[in-house]
């Protein structure tokens, strides 16, 4: 694992349940401030349970994308008490 997944998940840790953050968050908050994208990539391939990448979403509001399907990361999202729209946080 590199250096940068390592920072990405341990922020994404943090995300407090019933809570989310964006892809551009996450990457400002680990220092890298122009790498939303690559964020995305790093949470697409994770699939540790005890990494809540369901908690991230896009900045325009939309759940994004999510490697077991929109449906369960809104299920998950919905579980957790947050709002959701159309695949969109309300």
């Amino acid at each position: 694992m590199t250096l940068f997944q390592q920072k990405v998940y341990s922020a994404v840790k943090k995300i407090p349940r019933g809570k989310v953050s964006t892809y551009g968050a996450v990457a400002r908050i680990i220092g890298r401030p122009n790498s939303a994208r690559a964020v995305g990539n790093v949470l697409n391939k994770n699939h540790d349970s005890f990494v809540p990448c369901h908690r991230v979403i896009r900045s325009d509001g939309f759940i994004g994308g999510y490697n077991r399907g929109l449906k369960q990361k809104a299920a998950k999202l919905k579980l957790e008490g947050v709002k959701i729209k159309n695949f969109f946080i309300i």
